[in-house]
Formats: structure tokens, C-alpha cells, sequence
């Protein structure tokens, strides 16, 4: 990382992870700009933890885990539930599990009812494709589908098949309904993070610092101007001033929580807290939600080895609980191991995760302290509308449909076999879990509640974006990172002023 310090920067980008990584590559890219990334975990991109696809879980509750936990749900009946989050540059990219979707056209196109048609499914694929290195220079990114797909991941593919869903070779292709292999983020059989595709190539300019084991903890606003950030390195704290823009890339925990922190969210809750207002912004912090998931787990009648080069979670599907949907509303997630979340009994058995596509529960995130060293307080509110416990009990009896086809019960260990849960619905909120994907907490729009505008600067304020999946409106119909990328790269040619190169006419549509 770059120990190139001074106090004055044209642009400032809060957290490395994966929307930073990109902005820092792009910023950069001018050479007569100045950019610091500032980074409160460090840099370990040679840890094999990081590295090696299938030791992902190993960093969950480490030293690179900002391992928050929510409060007790109401719904899941007072369980905690852990938020893992990535606390090292790359930030959740480099401890994720790799899949990338884009999500479906209809998400898109109600991002448009909050944005303008710029976040529609038409707008937003430009960014898509220079993601992918289909609009203009090659990708920076490496997505590649599984080169040698676990047998249990073969088998829960056809398992699919044998229950009449559709296959489905790749789920950007234009269509997302059906079940196949998933497109990882992965290159040479090693993690592709957005700190190794877009970090990486930049680290030699000149005019980008990296400010790796420095941690913010406010911004600085004057008469309703983001003019800098306090950080704190070596115990002591340091301003830095930015001459442009702050832009926050903490993601949908940490930018609320730092928004706040700076007097910028609910008045009230600020003045509660002994925060001076700098900007009433009653959103920050609101509509918090998260793809809601199970482990439906089956023991194996001998060990398959993972090797080192699987992501673990190889194979899902997208299907609908009943027809007339605009979208899936189940994601179905699969793994040759005994949990989806803690990894345990690799090879041993295999999990089908159902996971609500499209959530209707909606929670917060808010202040417990003033104290910056404090985690806030994180309420997804999970399960707390009936239509979700709805879609994930449809996704339950699937998940059994498919471990009972032949496909994939010539592998189950008959002796430890066990009957579905009498009660569904009950085994839902005492078993649901995250699916790592918490977005929504300064959600784009026009309305009194949204935090940014269009350009995803923040309301009321001059110099301070948000880019991060705290600006998602309503979660896309699948894993997060794609739809992030293609943020961040709008949001980088937002504020550069370039253009979107026209998609060539070979590049496929967000699928439908």
C-alpha cells in the first residue's frame, strides 16, 4: 500500500472495499487529481485466507471481520444474527464467496421509479458491460465460470432438471430464470476482488494514497459543504482535506452509521445522542434489508473432497413460487458442505439455501452511542411481513423436492435422514440466516426519505456522495456484487465526466 501522506486531497474515498477500489482506479486515472482510499483494515491481500476460494468462512469472526451482530429479531424469535463484513482493503469483496449476478430486468426498472431512467435496466447496462469488458478496454474484473464443478454441484443441477427447471448456463445471458452453475470472480483458480482487478493496477501513481489501518471517524461539514474527514492513525487524530468531493464507500452499515456519526440523518435521533445537526436527512439509516436465507442440509453417505479452488457455493437457481411474478422470488444457493454460514462439514453433506429474492421487511440501522468506536444498532427486521415467511417456506419445500430426486439422494446418508419439519413457517424463524447482502440505508431517490439524488450526491449537502450498496433502493434478484460494480462505475463516470460507451449489440440484455 502507499505511505504517499499529505493533508489535502481533491478527492477523498472512505472505505477500500469493492465500489472504493473502482472509484480509486478511475479517479485516478487523471493524473492532475489527487485521490486518497482510506482503509480501516489492512492490506492482506496475500493472506490465503483471502486468496485460496473455498477458505472464505475461515475469515468470518477474524482480525478482517468487522463481525457485527444485529439485534435480537423480533421475528426469528430473539435470535442474533451475525453480519459479516469485511474489515481489510478490498473490503467484503475479498471475503465474499465470489458469485456474480447481475439481477434481473424488473429490479432495474424499479430503481427508475426512484432514480429516473438512467437506473433502469437499459441505463444501468452500460456499466454492466464495461464491468465485464464489453463496452470498450478489456475487464479489469475476471469473471469465469467453475472450471471443475464439484460432483454434488453436477448433481444439484440435474436434480433441478429432473424436477422440470429450466437449465440455465449463465445467468447474465439474458434470462435469469432456470438453475445452473454460477460466473465466479475468479482468476487462475485464486479470488479476483475488486482490490486485485481494479487496486492493484493503480498502486504505482503517483497521485493516489492509500491509507491502509486508518480509521474515520467523521466527516467534516461546513456551512453544508463535506470539506474532509478526522481519521485516526498511530492512536492520534489527523484532518484531512478534500478539495472536491468525499465520497463514502463504507458500505450499508458503515456509511450510515458514519453519516450520523457526522450529524447528518434524523434530527431527533441525532439530538438524542448529544450529535449536532449538521443536516436533517431522515433517511440515513432507514430501509435496511437483506436477502433472507436457510440452510436445508443433508448429511452425504461418504466425503467428497472440495478442493481449494471452489468458492464453496458453485451451483443455485432462480425460481418462481408462483407463477404471474414479475421476477424469481426464491434464489436457491447450494454448497457441499453441512451450513451455508459457518462452513462446517465440508464434503460431508451438501445445503440447499432458499433465499427471498425480493424482501418486503425493511428495518434501520441507528445510533446506540456519539462514541465512533461504538457499532450502531442494525435491525434488518427480518420475517416481520407474513408474504416473506411465505416465499422462504415455498423455498423450504423445494429444497426438500430437490435433495429427494435421484440425482441427489444416491449421495444422502439414508441412516441420518430426516423428515421435513412438521412446521414450516416455524422452522423458518428459527433457522433464517443472512445471505450477506445488506443494502438499502441511503437509499437513491427524489422523495423526503431518500438520502441521495440521481447523481448520488447526498440531499442537502455539497461535496458528499454516496457509492456503496447503501444507495440500493430495493435489493436486486441475486448476489450484490455485480449490480455494486456497476454502480461504482457509473458513479466514477458521473463524476470524471465520460460517457457510457454505446454496448455493443452482441452483449446481452440485463436478463428478464
Amino acid at each position: 500500500m502507499s505511505h504517499r501522506h499529505r493533508l489535502r486531497y481533491d478527492y477523498i474515498i472512505v472505505g477500500a472495499g469493492l465500489a472504493g477500489c473502482v472509484l480509486a482506479h478511475r479517479l485516478s486515472a487523471d493524473p492532475g487529481s489527487t485521490v486518497a482510499l482510506i482503509e480501516a483494515g489492512p492490506d492482506a491481500s496475500a493472506d490465503p485466507r483471502v486468496t485460496q476460494p473455498s477458505r472464505w468462512p475461515q475469515l468470518m469472526g477474524s482480525e478482517l471481520d468487522w463481525a457485527y451482530v444485529t439485534v435480537p429479531q423480533r421475528h426469528l424469535k430473539g435470535r442474533q444474527i451475525r453480519w459479516p463484513r469485511g474489515r481489510l482493503v478490498g473490503g467484503s469483496s475479498s471475503m465474499h464467496a465470489m458469485v456474480y449476478v447481475r439481477g434481473h430486468a424488473s429490479d432495474f426498472d424499479t430503481w427508475a421509479s426512484f432514480g429516473g431512467a438512467e437506473w433502469g435496466s437499459r441505463g444501468i447496462l452500460p456499466w454492466f458491460a464495461r464491468v465485464e469488458g464489453t463496452a470498450d478496454d478489456r475487464p479489469l474484473l475476471c469473471v469465469e465460470p467453475p472450471s471443475e464443478p464439484h460432483p454434488l454441484a453436477e448433481a444439484f443441477v440435474a436434480a433441478g432438471e429432473e424436477l422440470g427447471l429450466r437449465p440455465n448456463p449463465d445467468f447474465n445471458s439474458g434470462r435469469q430464470d432456470g438453475i445452473g452453475l454460477y460466473r465466479l470472480m475468479r482468476r487462475a483458480g485464486r479470488r479476483c476482488s475488486s482490490a486485485d482487478a481494479y487496486l492493484a493496477p493503480a498502486l504505482s501513481r503517483s497521485n493516489l494514497t492509500v491509507l491502509a489501518g486508518t480509521r474515520v471517524s467523521r466527516l467534516l461539514v461546513h456551512r453544508a459543504t463535506a470539506t474532509g474527514v478526522q481519521v485516526w492513525r498511530a492512536g492520534r487524530p489527523v484532518t484531512l482535506h478534500a478539495e472536491r468531493e468525499v465520497i463514502l464507500c463504507a458500505g450499508a452499515v458503515a456509511t450510515p452509521h458514519l453519516l450520523l456519526l457526522s450529524g447528518i440523518g434524523p434530527a431527533d435521533q441525532l439530538r438524542s445522542h448529544g450529535v449536532p445537526v449538521a443536516a436533517d436527512v431522515p433517511g440515513v439509516g432507514a430501509n435496511l434489508h437483506d436477502h433472507v436465507q436457510v440452510s436445508v442440509s443433508f448429511p452425504t453417505n461418504r466425503t467428497l473432497p472440495v478442493p481449494g479452488s471452489s468458492n464453496l457455493g458453485e451451483a443455485g437457481g432462480f425460481v418462481s413460487s408462483r407463477t404471474g411474478l414479475p421476477a424469481p422470488d426464491i434464489q436457491l444457493s447450494f454448497a457441499p458442505m453441512i451450513d451455508l454460514n459457518d462452513a462446517s462439514g465440508f464434503g460431508q453433506g451438501f445445503t440447499i439455501g432458499p433465499a427471498v429474492t425480493r424482501p418486503v421487511s425493511r428495518g434501520r440501522l441507528s445510533l446506540r452511542s456519539a462514541d465512533p468506536w461504538q457499532p450502531p444498532a442494525i435491525d434488518p427486521d427480518y420475517l416481520s411481513r407474513q408474504e416473506d415467511v411465505d416465499t422462504l417456506v415455498e423455498g423450504v419445500r423445494l429444497a426438500h423436492r430437490l435433495a429427494g430426486t435421484r440425482s441427489l439422494r444416491r449421495f444422502r446418508d439414508s441412516s441420518r435422514d430426516q423428515d421435513p419439519p412438521a412446521d414450516l413457517a416455524d422452522f423458518c424463524r428459527s433457522h433464517a440466516q443472512t445471505q450477506f447482502h445488506p443494502v438499502g440505508s441511503c437509499r437513491l431517490g427524489k422523495d423526503t426519505d431518500a438520502v441521495v439524488d440521481s447523481e448520488l450526491l447526498v440531499h442537502g449537502l455539497s461535496g458528499l456522495r454516496v457509492v456503496d450498496a447503501s444507495v440500493i433502493p430495493a435489493v436486486t434478484t441475486g448476489n450484490i456484487s455485480a449490480p455494486v460494480f456497476a454502480i461504482a462505475e457509473k458513479a466514477a463516470a458521473k463524476i470524471t465526466g465520460r460517457d457510457a460507451t454505446p454496448v455493443p449489440a452482441d452483449v446481452p440484455p440485463v436478463s428478464a
